[in-house]
Protein backbone atom coordinates (compact mmCIF):
# COMPACT_ATOMS: atom_id res chain seq x y z
CA UNK A 1 0.00 0.00 0.00
CA UNK A 2 3.20 2.36 -0.09
CA UNK A 3 5.14 1.84 -3.45
CA UNK A 4 5.42 -0.36 -5.48
CA UNK A 5 8.86 -2.11 -6.37
CA UNK A 6 9.07 -0.37 -9.87
CA UNK A 7 9.85 -3.21 -12.39
CA UNK A 8 12.65 -3.06 -15.21
CA UNK A 9 10.22 -1.52 -17.91
CA UNK A 10 9.43 1.02 -15.57
CA UNK A 11 13.19 1.78 -14.65
CA UNK A 12 14.22 2.20 -18.69
CA UNK A 13 11.32 4.15 -19.42
CA UNK A 14 12.03 6.27 -17.13
CA UNK A 15 15.51 6.86 -17.66
CA UNK A 16 15.10 6.71 -21.37
CA UNK A 17 12.99 9.92 -20.73
CA UNK A 18 15.98 11.70 -19.89
CA UNK A 19 18.20 9.98 -22.54
CA UNK A 20 19.83 7.79 -19.80
CA UNK A 21 20.75 4.21 -19.88
CA UNK A 22 22.78 2.26 -17.31
CA UNK A 23 25.75 3.19 -18.97
CA UNK A 24 24.99 7.17 -18.77
CA UNK A 25 23.48 6.24 -15.32
CA UNK A 26 26.76 4.81 -14.15
CA UNK A 27 29.13 7.21 -15.49
CA UNK A 28 26.71 10.15 -14.18
CA UNK A 29 27.37 8.64 -10.42
CA UNK A 30 31.08 8.33 -11.04
CA UNK A 31 31.31 12.07 -11.93
CA UNK A 32 29.16 13.03 -8.66
CA UNK A 33 31.05 11.35 -6.62
CA UNK A 34 34.20 12.40 -8.29
CA UNK A 35 32.29 16.01 -7.54
CA UNK A 36 31.51 15.03 -3.92
CA UNK A 37 35.11 14.19 -3.08
CA UNK A 38 36.31 18.20 -3.90
CA UNK A 39 33.40 19.52 -1.93
CA UNK A 40 35.02 19.12 1.40
CA UNK A 41 31.81 20.99 3.26
CA UNK A 42 29.32 18.02 1.55
CA UNK A 43 29.05 14.10 3.59
CA UNK A 44 31.21 12.07 1.18
CA UNK A 45 28.76 9.08 1.70
CA UNK A 46 25.86 9.79 -0.36
CA UNK A 47 24.18 6.06 -1.71
CA UNK A 48 24.44 5.85 -5.53
CA UNK A 49 21.20 5.01 -5.73
CA UNK A 50 20.07 8.36 -4.41
CA UNK A 51 22.15 9.78 -6.48
CA UNK A 52 20.67 8.37 -9.49
CA UNK A 53 17.58 9.36 -8.40
CA UNK A 54 18.67 13.12 -7.75
CA UNK A 55 20.16 13.44 -11.25
CA UNK A 56 16.69 11.26 -12.91
CA UNK A 57 14.68 14.61 -10.78
CA UNK A 58 17.33 17.18 -12.48
CA UNK A 59 16.67 15.86 -16.11
CA UNK A 60 20.29 14.40 -16.53
CA UNK A 61 21.50 17.68 -16.17
CA UNK A 62 25.04 17.43 -13.77
CA UNK A 63 25.30 20.78 -12.79
CA UNK A 64 21.30 20.57 -11.44
CA UNK A 65 21.86 17.82 -9.74
CA UNK A 66 25.42 19.07 -7.91
CA UNK A 67 23.37 22.80 -6.84
CA UNK A 68 20.58 20.45 -5.71
CA UNK A 69 22.44 18.13 -3.68
CA UNK A 70 24.47 21.32 -2.17
CA UNK A 71 21.08 23.06 -1.27
CA UNK A 72 19.55 20.21 0.16
CA UNK A 73 23.08 19.43 2.78
CA UNK A 74 23.23 23.21 3.57
CA UNK A 75 18.97 23.92 4.28
CA UNK A 76 19.68 21.15 7.18
CA UNK A 77 21.51 23.80 8.58
CA UNK A 78 19.16 26.55 7.39
CA UNK A 79 15.71 25.05 8.27
CA UNK A 80 16.21 22.72 10.91
CA UNK A 81 12.82 22.65 12.06
CA UNK A 82 12.31 20.93 9.04
CA UNK A 83 14.66 18.57 7.80
CA UNK A 84 16.39 17.74 10.74
CA UNK A 85 15.25 16.13 14.53
CA UNK A 86 12.72 13.50 12.30
CA UNK A 87 12.70 10.86 14.91
CA UNK A 88 8.77 8.79 14.20
CA UNK A 89 8.73 8.14 17.66
CA UNK A 90 8.44 10.95 19.18
CA UNK A 91 5.38 13.18 20.10
CA UNK A 92 5.11 15.51 17.19
CA UNK A 93 4.57 12.55 15.29
CA UNK A 94 2.09 10.91 16.89
CA UNK A 95 0.49 14.27 16.75
CA UNK A 96 0.40 15.29 13.08
CA UNK A 97 -0.22 11.97 11.47
CA UNK A 98 -3.82 12.41 12.85
CA UNK A 99 -4.07 16.29 11.45
CA UNK A 100 -3.14 15.78 7.87
CA UNK A 101 -2.04 12.93 4.83
CA UNK A 102 0.09 13.04 2.13
CA UNK A 103 0.04 9.85 0.51
CA UNK A 104 2.14 8.86 -2.71
CA UNK A 105 -0.08 6.31 -4.20
CA UNK A 106 1.48 2.85 -4.85
CA UNK A 107 0.64 2.75 -8.51
CA UNK A 108 2.05 4.95 -11.30
CA UNK A 109 0.17 6.47 -14.06
CA UNK A 110 0.37 5.01 -17.56
CA UNK A 111 3.07 7.91 -18.82
CA UNK A 112 4.86 6.67 -14.96
CA UNK A 113 4.14 9.34 -12.99
CA UNK A 114 3.64 9.09 -9.31
CA UNK A 115 0.71 10.17 -7.88
CA UNK A 116 0.64 11.97 -4.25
CA UNK A 117 -3.03 12.70 -2.77
CA UNK A 118 -2.85 15.00 0.43
CA UNK A 119 -5.55 16.59 3.05
CA UNK A 120 -6.61 17.31 6.10
CA UNK A 121 -7.99 14.52 8.52
CA UNK A 122 -10.91 15.78 11.03
CA UNK A 123 -8.99 17.74 13.96
CA UNK A 124 -8.90 21.24 16.14
CA UNK A 125 -7.08 23.71 13.49
CA UNK A 126 -4.72 24.43 16.56
CA UNK A 127 -2.97 20.48 16.23
CA UNK A 128 -1.87 22.40 12.87
CA UNK A 129 1.57 22.38 13.15
CA UNK A 130 2.64 23.64 9.70
CA UNK A 131 6.67 22.81 10.05
CA UNK A 132 5.73 19.32 11.22
CA UNK A 133 3.66 19.11 8.33
CA UNK A 134 6.31 19.73 6.24
CA UNK A 135 8.43 18.06 8.36
CA UNK A 136 6.99 14.67 7.60
CA UNK A 137 6.35 15.63 3.51
CA UNK A 138 9.71 15.72 3.22
CA UNK A 139 10.67 12.80 5.05
CA UNK A 140 8.38 10.94 2.88
CA UNK A 141 10.19 12.37 0.24
CA UNK A 142 13.44 11.58 1.01
CA UNK A 143 12.41 7.87 1.45
CA UNK A 144 10.91 8.39 -2.09
CA UNK A 145 14.55 9.57 -2.98
CA UNK A 146 15.73 5.80 -1.88
CA UNK A 147 13.01 3.62 -3.42
CA UNK A 148 10.70 5.56 -5.71
CA UNK A 149 11.30 5.68 -9.63
CA UNK A 150 8.98 7.92 -11.40
CA UNK A 151 9.08 10.78 -14.52
CA UNK A 152 7.22 13.58 -12.48
CA UNK A 153 4.78 14.31 -9.32
CA UNK A 154 1.04 14.83 -9.58
CA UNK A 155 -0.32 16.28 -6.89
CA UNK A 156 -4.32 15.84 -5.67
CA UNK A 157 -5.11 18.20 -2.66
CA UNK A 158 -8.56 17.70 -0.48
CA UNK A 159 -9.63 20.50 1.03
CA UNK A 160 -12.60 19.07 2.33
CA UNK A 161 -11.43 19.77 6.01
CA UNK A 162 -10.22 22.67 5.34
CA UNK A 163 -11.62 25.65 7.59
CA UNK A 164 -10.36 29.29 7.63
CA UNK A 165 -9.11 28.54 10.78
CA UNK A 166 -6.53 26.67 8.79
CA UNK A 167 -5.54 29.52 6.68
CA UNK A 168 -4.53 31.62 9.58
CA UNK A 169 -1.41 29.02 10.01
CA UNK A 170 -0.08 29.64 6.21
CA UNK A 171 2.48 32.50 6.51
CA UNK A 172 4.54 34.02 3.73
CA UNK A 173 7.75 32.72 5.64
CA UNK A 174 5.93 28.75 5.34
CA UNK A 175 5.51 29.24 1.89
CA UNK A 176 9.30 30.10 1.84
CA UNK A 177 10.65 27.55 3.52
CA UNK A 178 8.54 24.99 1.06
CA UNK A 179 9.00 26.55 -2.14
CA UNK A 180 13.17 26.67 -1.52
CA UNK A 181 13.11 23.25 0.46
CA UNK A 182 10.91 22.05 -2.55
CA UNK A 183 12.41 22.92 -5.67
CA UNK A 184 15.86 23.70 -4.91
CA UNK A 185 16.38 20.93 -1.72
CA UNK A 186 14.83 18.44 -3.50
CA UNK A 187 14.32 19.51 -7.29
CA UNK A 188 10.44 18.31 -7.27
CA UNK A 189 9.18 18.01 -10.44
CA UNK A 190 5.76 18.82 -10.69
CA UNK A 191 3.35 18.07 -13.12
CA UNK A 192 -0.28 18.32 -12.26
CA UNK A 193 -1.64 19.59 -8.63
CA UNK A 194 -5.62 19.46 -9.40
CA UNK A 195 -7.72 20.93 -6.05
CA UNK A 196 -11.33 19.39 -5.22
CA UNK A 197 -13.72 19.96 -2.40
CA UNK A 198 -12.79 23.63 -2.70
CA UNK A 199 -15.15 26.14 -0.04
CA UNK A 200 -15.77 29.05 -1.59
CA UNK A 201 -13.22 31.42 0.61
CA UNK A 202 -10.79 28.94 -0.90
CA UNK A 203 -11.01 29.70 -4.24
CA UNK A 204 -9.51 33.22 -3.09
CA UNK A 205 -6.50 31.75 -2.17
CA UNK A 206 -5.88 29.49 -4.98
CA UNK A 207 -6.42 32.70 -6.94
CA UNK A 208 -3.61 34.49 -4.87
CA UNK A 209 -1.64 31.36 -5.34
CA UNK A 210 -1.80 31.89 -8.97
CA UNK A 211 -0.56 35.55 -8.94
CA UNK A 212 2.41 34.48 -6.62
CA UNK A 213 3.77 31.48 -8.08
CA UNK A 214 5.03 31.50 -11.55
CA UNK A 215 2.97 31.57 -14.96
CA UNK A 216 4.51 27.43 -15.86
CA UNK A 217 3.60 26.22 -12.49
CA UNK A 218 0.04 28.30 -12.11
CA UNK A 219 -0.88 27.01 -15.65
CA UNK A 220 -0.83 23.32 -13.63
CA UNK A 221 -3.02 24.13 -11.20
CA UNK A 222 -6.38 22.63 -11.81
CA UNK A 223 -9.95 23.22 -9.51
CA UNK A 224 -12.39 20.71 -10.06
CA UNK A 225 -15.53 21.95 -8.53
CA UNK A 226 -17.95 20.48 -10.45
CA UNK A 227 -17.73 17.28 -9.36
CA UNK A 228 -14.46 14.31 -9.45
CA UNK A 229 -15.51 13.45 -13.34
CA UNK A 230 -12.65 16.24 -14.69
CA UNK A 231 -9.72 14.65 -12.31
CA UNK A 232 -11.30 10.87 -13.51
CA UNK A 233 -10.00 12.37 -17.20
CA UNK A 234 -6.65 13.24 -16.10
CA UNK A 235 -6.01 10.17 -13.34
CA UNK A 236 -7.41 6.63 -13.73
CA UNK A 237 -9.48 5.48 -11.15
CA UNK A 238 -7.97 2.22 -10.65
CA UNK A 239 -4.81 4.73 -9.16
CA UNK A 240 -7.13 6.91 -7.15
CA UNK A 241 -8.56 6.11 -3.35
CA UNK A 242 -12.34 5.52 -2.94
CA UNK A 243 -12.48 9.22 -1.27
CA UNK A 244 -11.15 11.04 -4.39
CA UNK A 245 -14.05 8.59 -6.66
CA UNK A 246 -11.15 5.80 -7.18
CA UNK A 247 -10.83 1.86 -7.02
CA UNK A 248 -7.72 1.92 -4.80
CA UNK A 249 -9.37 1.39 -1.59
CA UNK A 250 -9.47 4.19 1.25
CA UNK A 251 -6.91 6.62 1.69
CA UNK A 252 -6.68 6.00 5.77
CA UNK A 253 -5.31 2.59 4.62
CA UNK A 254 -2.58 4.13 2.20
CA UNK A 255 -1.90 5.99 4.96
CA UNK A 256 -1.68 4.09 7.99
CA UNK A 257 1.10 2.07 5.26
CA UNK A 258 3.14 5.14 4.89
CA UNK A 259 3.15 5.50 8.54
CA UNK A 260 4.80 1.91 8.94
CA UNK A 261 6.75 2.74 6.57
CA UNK A 262 8.07 5.91 7.87
CA UNK A 263 8.48 3.97 11.40
CA UNK A 264 11.08 1.41 9.58
CA UNK A 265 12.88 4.11 8.42
CA UNK A 266 13.71 5.42 11.94
CA UNK A 267 17.14 4.73 12.28
CA UNK A 268 18.01 6.24 8.45
CA UNK A 269 16.56 9.36 9.81
CA UNK A 270 19.09 9.53 12.67
CA UNK A 271 21.57 8.62 10.94
CA UNK A 272 21.15 11.26 8.55
CA UNK A 273 20.38 14.19 10.97
CA UNK A 274 24.13 13.93 11.29
CA UNK A 275 24.97 14.92 7.79
CA UNK A 276 24.57 19.04 6.70
CA UNK A 277 27.03 21.26 5.01
CA UNK A 278 29.81 22.61 6.99
CA UNK A 279 29.85 26.03 5.26
CA UNK A 280 33.54 26.61 7.83
CA UNK A 281 34.90 24.03 4.74
CA UNK A 282 33.02 24.91 1.81
CA UNK A 283 35.26 26.62 -0.62
CA UNK A 284 34.72 30.28 -1.34
CA UNK A 285 31.49 32.95 0.07
CA UNK A 286 29.33 31.07 3.12
CA UNK A 287 25.95 30.91 2.51
CA UNK A 288 23.74 33.17 3.71
CA UNK A 289 19.83 32.72 5.13
CA UNK A 290 19.57 36.16 3.35
CA UNK A 291 20.00 34.67 -0.02
CA UNK A 292 17.95 31.72 0.46
CA UNK A 293 14.67 33.28 2.12
CA UNK A 294 14.81 36.75 1.67
CA UNK A 295 11.96 38.50 0.62
CA UNK A 296 12.95 40.99 -1.88
CA UNK A 297 10.85 40.72 -5.05
CA UNK A 298 8.00 38.02 -5.71
CA UNK A 299 8.01 34.46 -5.52
CA UNK A 300 8.20 34.93 -9.18
CA UNK A 301 12.12 33.58 -9.07
CA UNK A 302 10.45 29.63 -8.45
CA UNK A 303 12.04 27.34 -10.99
CA UNK A 304 9.41 24.45 -12.46
CA UNK A 305 11.12 21.79 -14.37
Amino acid sequence: MSLVTPTDEVIAAVRAEFGLDQCGINEAVLSLKTWLAMQPHLPQNIDDSRLERWLIRCKNSLEKTKNSIDMYYTLKNEIPEILCNRDPSEPWFKNICNVGYGCPLPHLTPENNRVIVMGLLPSNPEMLIMNDILKMQFMILDIRMCEDYSTSDIYVMDYKHFTMAHITKITLTIIKKMEVCAMKGFNMRIKEIHLINIPQFGEILVNVLKTVLNDKIASRIHVHSKGLSSLHEKIPKKILPTEFGGQNGPVLEHWSAWLKKLESYREWFLEQDKYKSDESKRHGKAVQSCDLFGFEGSFRKLNVD
